[in-house]
């Protein structure tokens, strides 16, 4: 399952049941006078619903975290590659 327009790839386990969508974003209801965070999805077949967190798996998380690592390294060789501050006295 590839990105959809920006969103992430997700894959939720929720009572034995597999399922993937793409992540929308994180929604906080009221619900019994406690604040509970779900999470908005759109499964394969289009339709939007809401899970607990916790049944949520970001599937692209080892291409995020590799990312995160290799703009990291090209920012570090950036700063490497340039002349340090120099005052003239």
């Amino acid at each position: 399952m590839n990105h959809k327009g920006g969103l992430r790839p997700v894959e939720i386990n929720d009572k034995g049941d597999t399922k993937k969508g793409f992540f929308h974003r994180f929604v906080y209801m009221m619900h019994g006078g406690q604040s509970e965070t779900k999470v908005l999805v759109e499964l394969e077949n289009g339709k939007l619903r809401y899970y607990d967190p916790y049944f949520v798996q970001f599937m692209d998380r080892k291409n995020v975290i590799k990312k995160i690592e290799t703009d990291h390294i090209k920012e570090v060789e950036d700063k490497s590659t340039k002349e340090p501050f120099k005052i003239d006295l």
